[in-house]
């Protein structure tokens, strides 16, 4: 069995209205220990974290001028974890998993992950990348056009030779990876508007010099513009509940009376079965037999190519990365649902 420890770094966690409390809180139950590399804040952050269990603060100060690349983000990242390294003194079991503080893990992957986390121990993988869900605007989209990224490495074996690099999104050399289909729930795009603002133009400093800033403002208004969604209406980390309502004001999903799925039931979880927010559903083999008056009612997860031209989705198999994976069973029933308006009702 390997032990886990958690590592992260955070700066100005109020300020930018990051969901570090969230992230820290989901991150805590399949941890031993937390390690933080917090950066000097004037917004009352590090009061805050101090007052959580579990955690060890390594109070650090950011380099103001550096500003090439976000490479601020991995020093600050990998100051995080030599700390963890040495504190631990890393044995062949131990791993450390990585979250930034807008990225959160959802109580429903935490046996996927312990069991993914040995599974890659056994078969001598050095790293585990996890599925990424980017919410833009809403806790009710999702982005996924090709400057998404569809998978990363966010646990590492603490005898590795592993390191952040670049602005940290991800962990290099790896040598062997394990893809899990556990989820990272990013809500980097979701917070309240004026520290949505402040932080866009304040991470930008973290990358460009002061003459570059316009040149590189007006490119991210225009990747903004561009962003391709598509609905979500399935559950979030029930650590979420609180600043989704404060944000959005909804949890549960409106029930619907009766909808019809072409498919066959055993390709799905009965977890995910459960919690379909309707009254009744009714699983098909001949979509065909649906009237016109239900047709709005109608969930095909996998449509023959003579049946897409009569049932219209812009659910696409996988996010629209090169690297991305398809989507599980599961999952992609839910955004099939969730473009249809049915949600799922959380388990908490």
């Amino acid at each position: 069995m390997v032990r886990l420890f958690g590592f992260t770094l955070l700066r100005n966690g109020i300020k930018y209205d990051y969901s570090f409390k969230e992230s820290l809180n989901s991150l805590s139950p399949i941890c031993d220990k937390i390690y933080i590399a917090l950066g000097q804040s004037d917004d009352g952050t590090e009061a805050a974290v101090s007052k959580m269990a579990g955690l060890e603060i390594i109070p650090t100060v950011w380099d103001e001028k550096s500003r090439q690349g976000g490479i601020i983000l991995s020093q600050q990242t990998n100051l995080a974890l030599s700390h963890l390294r040495e504190m631990q003194k890393a044995t062949a079991e131990a791993w450390g998993f990585y979250l930034q503080a807008d990225e959160v893990l959802h109580e429903d992957d935490f046996d996927l992950i312990r069991s993914d986390l040995n599974k890659a121990q056994t078969i001598g993988a050095d790293a585990v990348a996890f599925r990424y869900l980017h919410f833009w605007q809403t806790h009710r989209q999702l982005a996924i056009n090709k400057k998404w990224y569809p998978q990363e490495i966010r646990a590492i074996k603490l005898d590795s030779n592993l390191q952040s690099w670049g602005d940290a999104q991800s962990f290099r050399p790896a040598q062997k990876i394990y893809y899990s289909d556990a989820r990272i729930f990013h809500y980097g795009h979701v917070r309240e508007a004026e520290s949505y603002k402040i932080k866009k133009q304040d991470i930008l400093r973290l990358y460009h010099s002061d003459n570059r800033l316009p040149k590189y403002q007006k490119r991210e208004q225009r990747f903004d513009a561009i962003t391709e969604v598509i609905n979500y209406l399935g559950t979030h980390p029930k650590f979420m509940k609180e600043r989704i309502l404060r944000l959005e004001n909804f949890w549960i999903p409106p029930r619907r009376s009766k909808i019809f799925i072409a498919a066959n039931p055993a390709d799905f979880s009965s977890q995910l079965i459960s919690q379909i927010s309707a009254e009744k559903i009714e699983w098909i083999s001949n979509p065909w037999r649906i009237t016109l008056k239900h047709w709005g009612d109608l969930i095909i997860p996998y449509p023959s190519f003579f049946q897409k031209i009569f049932y219209r989705s812009c659910i696409p198999s996988k996010m629209r990365s090169k690297l991305a994976l398809a989507w599980p069973a599961d999952f992609l029933l839910t955004l099939k649902l969730s473009e249809k308006g049915v949600g799922l009702i959380p388990l908490h």
